[in-house]
């Protein structure tokens, strides 16, 4: 579902990624796992094409992204921010923000799919005409994971989705993915520095570092300790003592 092969990214004269190369398969869950700085969020947003310059060749099922593309892939593909607040308009109502993907694709049955996907998110029907400010952060990463599931896209990147969130609400928001993901099939490329949320959602991961991949290695390899690469061992260390 997602290909990104030698994918490099400069800021004027600073290189942020260095070829970058990955797959994720149909219904995989995938890590990119390092600390800030590390160019995690960087291939999500060329993916997304918020990042519009960059050499390489990336694709999306079976769209061939473009450097300077701005594709159509609103069906295919939809982030989650990692601050709920700050990416939802704050004047309007949870209705305004899961109706208006429907509309701009000029989906039918609008008042039933944003019912329907408040149930899909735990969200009670009552809050639809609520706005921002009148929830609580998790309740708003669920309107955020709403928003981008209303056009069904079958590809999620997840941008620290649950980083902002209080801890007894982060286990909350990550149940909530997975149980979306095996019942719709989604595929995830998930960015995140935390370790334990890479061992509950994720299949593969890869470890970024100063721009370059170290290391790409299943789970369970991450479950028992057993990275390979030093820095993926420091990684671990510092999970382990933090």
């Amino acid at each position: 579902m997602i290909s990104v092969r030698d994918l490099s990214v400069r800021f004027g004269e600073t290189t942020v990624l260095h070829s970058v190369s990955f797959d994720v398969a149909k219904g995989e869950s995938f890590a990119l796992l390092g600390e800030s700085g590390s160019g995690k969020s960087t291939i999500l947003k060329a993916l997304s094409g918020q990042v519009t310059d960059w050499t390489g060749a990336l694709q999306i099922a079976d769209t061939v992204l473009r450097p300077g593309h701005r594709a159509r892939l609103a069906r295919t593909v939809q982030m989650v921010f990692q601050d709920p607040f700050g990416s939802l308009h704050p004047r309007r109502t949870l209705d305004d923000t899961l109706s208006e993907p429907l509309a701009i694709h000029g989906q039918p049955d609008r008042d039933k799919r944003v019912l329907a996907m408040l149930d899909a998110v735990g969200l009670p029907r009552r809050f639809r005409f609520r706005l921002p400010h009148q929830l609580s952060g998790g309740q708003r990463q669920r309107v955020a994971i709403a928003r981008a599931l209303m056009l069904d896209p079958p590809v999620l990147l997840l941008d620290e989705p649950t980083s902002a969130l209080d801890v007894s609400v982060q286990a909350e928001i990550l149940n909530l993915l997975k149980s979306l993901q095996e019942e719709k099939g989604l595929t995830f490329l998930l960015v995140t520095h935390d370790l334990p949320v890479v061992s509950f959602m994720c299949d593969r991961l890869a470890i970024l570092r100063a721009g370059r991949i170290e290391e790409m290695a299943d789970v369970a390899a991450l479950r028992a300790a057993r990275l390979e690469s030093d820095y993926g061992q420091e990684l671990i260390r510092r999970s382990q003592h933090g």
